[in-house]
């Protein structure tokens, strides 16, 4: 019976250059609901400066809309806007399984590279707490800190 070797989420003499998800993800989180119509989704994405909303029922997380996503959507519908049908967010939403707070960078980018996708969420005890995007990655490893950080401390 062959064993699957155990991966580290980074070999034990560079931990520390493999910061927790919490150092590196972005905390100031825009949500939308699974019924707003698409259009809603991209004001909100334009106007916040964000590319990424999580998708709420109440307190649970359904999962990620995703700028592109919606672009896409609304390039394939037939005519200008569609076939009159409303187009909403649970139409483009992707199924999120959020990161643990105690996941590393490393973690988040395996996921993206998993699911094809430039962000993860991250949830503590099931609460979304954060969202680490491609950005965020790039910005960690160009030594960086994150625009929340950056503001807390004065810069």
């Amino acid at each position: 019976m062959a064993t699957r070797p155990v991966h580290l989420a980074a070999p034990p003499e560079s931990v520390d250059d493999d910061p927790l998800v919490t150092e590196v993800m972005t905390t100031r989180l825009i949500g939308i609901v699974p019924d707003a119509p698409l259009s809603t989704a991209l004001h909100l994405m334009a106007s916040a400066g964000v590319r990424h909303l999580p998708v709420l029922d109440g307190r649970r997380c359904l999962g990620l809309v995703v700028e592109a996503d919606v672009v896409r959507y609304l390039a394939q519908a037939p005519g200008p806007f569609g076939d009159g049908s409303p187009m909403v967010v649970g139409d483009v939403c992707r199924a999120a399984d959020p990161l643990a707070v105690r996941m590393r960078r490393s973690d988040a980018a395996r996921r993206m590279e998993a699911t094809g996708s430039d962000a993860v969420l991250v949830a503590d005890d099931g609460r979304l707490v954060g969202i680490v995007t491609a950005t965020d990655l790039i910005r960690s490893l160009a030594g960086r800190a994150a625009p929340e950080a950056a503001d807390q401390e004065g810069r």
